[in-house]
């Protein structure tokens, strides 16, 4: 398991924000079951709209300048659902046809997922998991992903079996040896399919380097790379409001992770941790890319 103290090591200085770089093995769980039993519940995700709708709006401000505010006053309603693309209409029909052929490409879908959230309570060192309702999902961000978003919940196959709900126990156990006096932890799961063809990249990080506004995150836990090059996870240390330094990379195979601190731990450790993910394009563009992960935010209560 690779640690902010070896990366301490590795760029001479000190980094005292938890990180863990590992794998399912070393929580106790067999790799190979693992990626066996959950692959199969990446084919039943729904289609991330969200991020098209982003793509969309960002390429009509950009084609037209001067109506940059107006198509901007449209992007929370369109992104939230209250307003279709026939909103949007006055600006692509104005489109030429080159531009509207890039303009088809950005409203291909990219990436799939769903969510389910759960308490954990901790009693004598006794884990014991409760899926609670989770009707939309919003970050405590400072760009578009603090707009509510509402995602397909995870089937009950998915994340209510033996496995899954050890993996929970084991992630919380990562917080609790940081925070040996932790009492009741929030997780918000996330399956995620990253999709790339042809020419057209797969954003694991749309929004660039970023937090995602939980206390700690698995900013991946990768269960399947299918013809893809890509996809390095690295992480960084944000030094000033406008400089930050790479600390740490590695491309994750199945089966391994990244855990790390990820909102407000430049307070209580010292360091502000900001994480990026680059983007998969197809080793053989005759067929799709993809890569599949289960990402968690968690959430410290008690």
């Amino acid at each position: 398991m690779i640690t902010e103290k070896e990366i301490s090591r590795q760029i001479g200085r000190t980094i005292k924000s938890p990180i863990r770089v590992s794998s399912v093995e070393d929580l106790g769980i067999d790799v190979s079951s693992f990626l066996h039993f959950f692959k199969p519940f990446f084919e039943e995700l729904q289609d991330d709209v969200y991020l098209v709708k982003g793509k969309q709006i960002t390429f009509l401000k950009e084609i037209f300048p001067l109506d940059s505010t107006s198509i901007e006053k449209l992007h929370k309603p369109y992104f939230e659902g209250t307003r279709t693309i026939e909103a949007l209409a006055y600006w692509i029909q104005q489109l030429d046809e080159n531009q509207k052929q890039e303009f088809n490409q950005l409203s291909i879908i990219t990436r799939q997922r769903n969510i389910s959230s759960f308490l954990i309570e901790i009693w004598d060192d006794q884990y014991f998991v409760e899926r609670i309702a989770q009707q939309g999902f919003e970050q405590d961000v400072d760009d578009f992903r603090v707009w509510k978003r509402i995602f397909k919940q995870a089937t009950r196959e998915a994340v209510e079996n033996e496995l899954f709900v050890e993996l929970l126990k084991k992630i919380a156990g990562l917080v609790k040896k940081i925070h040996p006096e932790v009492r009741k932890i929030q997780i918000t799961s996330h399956f995620m399919r990253t999709i790339s063809k042809e020419k057209i990249k797969g954003e694991n990080s749309p929004e660039g380097m970023h937090e995602d506004g939980a206390q700690y995150i698995m900013s991946a836990l990768v269960v399947n790379r299918q013809n893809i090059i890509g996809a390095e996870s690295q992480i960084y240390e944000k030094t000033t409001s406008d400089s930050n330094e790479l600390i740490f990379k590695k491309v994750l195979e199945p089966g391994e992770f990244i855990f790390q601190a990820d909102t407000g731990e430049e307070f209580t450790f010292g360091n502000d941790l900001w994480h990026y993910v680059t983007p998969i394009e197809p080793e053989d563009i005759s067929n799709s890319g993809i890569r599949d992960i289960i990402g968690f935010d968690m959430d410290i209560l008690e």
